[in-house]
């Protein structure tokens, strides 16, 4: 499966599932920065370092930009300690640091210092055991983890410019044609 496929089922699977806080963050303004010019305001620079590995294994740069280039670690930090409540950040650094330590105990190294080939075996295997376990309870940390990366880079300029169509001014309306005409989903 290629990056271009994950990212259309994640974002299939994720259409029905976008949390509160996500939907807010975007409606108060939080846009992705270029990762160029953060500087962490809220996690540590080891934290820092592993959202940033995180966010970039689940959308490398390829033939486009990946999460790094478009600010998705930026983004997420911004989100999680100015959007979501108090328990809710409890919760998600916490689900950072027992991943961090997952890996770390399993792998002997923290996941930033992996090969990118293990990086994305770890990352595949998070993501079938929050899958599997989606539906029995509390989400799974790793599940907010994707849903902010996807989040942060699709609704970043590099996102909506430079992987999905986008038309500033878009042109007549087309309801109903086939998704190969048209090649990309539109931003728009």
């Amino acid at each position: 499966m290629n990056r271009r496929e994950l990212i259309k089922k994640t974002a299939l699977f994720m259409g029905a599932s976008v949390s509160a806080p996500a939907i807010m963050g975007i409606l108060n303004g939080c846009t992705a920065e270029p990762s160029l010019y953060w500087t962490p305001k809220y996690v540590t620079k080891e934290q820092a370092v592993e959202l940033e590995a995180i966010a970039e294994t689940i959308i490398p740069a390829t033939g486009t930009p990946g999460a790094k280039d478009a600010g998705v670690p930026a983004f997420i930090e911004k989100m999680v300690h100015e959007v979501y409540k108090p328990a809710d950040v409890k919760k998600f650094m916490d689900g950072l640091a027992a991943f961090s330590k997952k890996v770390e105990d399993k792998e002997g190294d923290p996941f930033n210092q992996l090969d990118a080939a293990k990086q994305l075996e770890v990352i595949k295997a998070e993501n079938s055991a929050a899958l599997s376990s989606a539906g029995g309870g509390e989400r799974p940390w790793f599940l907010s983890m994707k849903e902010l990366t996807l989040l942060g880079f699709f609704t970043s300029e590099i996102g909506a410019t430079q992987v999905l169509r986008y038309e500033a001014i878009p042109g007549r309306y087309e309801g109903c044609i086939p998704f190969s005409e048209v090649g990309k989903t539109w931003a728009t």
